[in-house]
């Protein structure tokens, strides 16, 4: 899924476009620790992006990115503890991505490594921590740093960064008592988090993505 998203901004770059590009992931949590999940891509211009790509980018770029929505949702299909899996493939309304039911925070862990292609042992460390008045999500800057490295090195000291972000959305079944992310103390008193990271912060400042909030 990540190479797909690094597409997304390199064609956005090559075309010369500098609106913002949001990596979204998104989580609604119910009360029962079971939840809704939203992973994508969201522009106002993805429409836009698209449609010149295709007369400047090769088919082969154009193929990856337009099929990783039900490619990510073939990879969830069967999996224990993951329901409702639909894919997104809205590009004139600027957005695409994958939306899954998860029941508990094991079954949540397992789906994000998968969309990661990485493989979930028993030792590995989980991506998201989800108990009765909190959710905690670990820092993911590294692997980010080194998905970019590996895909598309030449960007990580662009100045258009800053133009591409990750936007993390926390639906609670209450309203918070604390959030804390990127190393800060926020605003509470909500039932909708919404935390942004700047590629540019992330990559080559090194800010942590990780947050922890208590409802």
């Amino acid at each position: 899924m990540m190479k797909r998203v690094f597409w997304i901004f390199a064609i956005s770059l090559s075309l010369g476009l500098s609106s913002c590009i949001d990596l979204i992931d998104e989580i609604k949590l119910n009360e029962d620790k079971s939840g809704t999940v939203f992973i994508g891509i969201e522009s106002k211009i993805l429409g836009s992006i698209m449609a010149m790509a295709k007369e400047q980018i090769s088919p082969t770029a154009i193929e990856s990115l337009e099929g990783f929505p039900n490619e990510s949702k073939d990879k969830l299909k069967n999996m224990k503890g993951i329901t409702n899996v639909k894919s997104f493939n809205q590009m004139s309304h600027g957005r695409i991505g994958i939306s899954f039911d998860f029941i508990n925070s094991k079954a949540l862990n397992q789906a994000y490594y998968t969309l990661l292609d990485m493989e979930k042992t028993w030792y590995s460390p989980n991506i998201v921590k989800i108990s009765k008045h909190k959710i905690y999500r670990r820092n993911l800057s590294p692997q980010l740093v080194k998905n970019l490295n590996k895909s598309m090195p030449e960007l990580k000291n662009s100045e258009y960064l800053k133009y591409f972000k990750l936007k993390s959305i926390v639906r609670l079944p209450s309203e918070s008592k604390s959030i804390i992310y990127g190393a800060k103390q926020n605003l509470k008193n909500t039932k909708e988090v919404i935390m942004y990271y700047s590629f540019d912060d992330i990559l080559n400042k090194e800010k942590s993505t990780s947050y922890k909030i208590k409802f």
